[in-house]
């Protein structure tokens, strides 16, 4: 109950600094974002107590759960949300990022809390693999928030419709180097967690190798292999990096994510892992008999045998 407590509260302070920021477009209330970020700050306090609770509980490392790893990348995407508004204190930046908050914390209280690391795995691969993807995913998100930003600016320069005093957006020069520095973030975090994932797997040495047709490596091969792609398209053409061109390559990363993300969310069971036994030996022990029952010795007694069933 505690638990749930704490995760509806920090979820109903993202919630309210998501209805602040929309109240924006009608109503010049003054201190409105101050408001906005005090409500963020005090879900990212209750947020982080709910993570360090579930890490304090949990034999296995941090992040090593679905559920857990959704909602360190919320936390993560609320903090770029502050970024952004220090940044750009005028600009309803909070439109754009807390939904995608409030989405991944919804798709955690759907998610599984077993871990997906066995522990055969060992512990600091375990971590770099969960932390370095879980990062690599949140610049990919903001790098998709900055680029659907950029079209929306862009596109009301070019037809010349003014965007109005309260709907206000950073600017394209920032918005462009968001994108930029997003797309190569997330390829270079997205690349070391797929790496450490790598030698996760090779390092249990009962889990029977690699399987690269897991649904969730299979997915996570696709990204990357776009994510690079684009990169090498950007280094090849510099008009790439520029533009609209760039805004277009995080939206269709985006898509790679959420690819990647619903294969995260229905394997159970993750990489042919097994489910969590606590200190239980890996090798399975010989089977033993147990003793009969007395009801049922003396059911299968012999009716000749006057000794006492065993």
């Amino acid at each position: 109950m505690t638990s749930g407590i704490n995760m509806l509260c920090f979820t109903a302070c993202y919630a309210i600094a998501l209805t602040l920021e929309a109240l924006g477009l009608w109503v010049r209330a003054p201190g409105r974002r101050l408001v906005a970020v005090v409500a963020t700050l005090t879900g990212m306090v209750a947020h982080t107590w709910y993570l360090a609770a579930r890490a304090g509980q949990s034999p296995w490392a941090p992040l090593s759960s679905v559920h857990d790893w959704y909602l360190a990348a919320a936390w993560t995407l609320a903090l770029a949300y502050l970024g952004f508004v220090l940044h750009s204190p005028r600009a309803l930046s909070g439109l754009f990022l807390l939904p995608v908050t409030l989405g991944l914390i919804a798709a955690a209280r759907w998610s599984s809390t077993e871990p997906i690391a066995s522990f055969q795995a060992p512990r600091v691969w375990g971590q770099l693999h969960g932390i370095f993807l879980m990062l690599g995913a949140v610049a990919v998100l903001v790098g998709f928030v900055a680029g659907l930003m950029y079209l929306i600016q862009s596109s009301w320069l070019k037809h010349k419709r003014p965007s109005g005093e309260r709907f206000r957006l950073p600017s394209l020069e920032w918005l462009e180097r968001v994108n930029g520095r997003s797309l190569a973030a997330a390829t270079v975090l997205t690349a070391i967690g797929f790496v450490t994932g790598v030698l996760t797997r090779l390092a249990q040495r009962d889990a029977g190798g690699l399987t690269w047709s897991d649904p969730v490596v299979a997915s996570l091969s696709g990204m990357l292999s776009w994510l690079i792609a684009a990169e090498c398209f950007r280094f090849a053409y510099p008009a790439a990096r520029r533009g609209r061109k760039v805004a277009y390559l995080t939206l269709a990363g985006f898509v790679f994510l959420v690819i990647t993300l619903s294969a995260f969310m229905r394997g159970g069971a993750m990489h042919g892992t097994t489910p969590d036994n606590g200190d239980a030996p890996l090798e399975t022990a010989p089977t033993r008999l147990s003793p009969p029952q007395p009801e049922e010795a003396g059911k299968n007694a012999s009716p000749q045998a006057g000794s006492e069933a065993p």
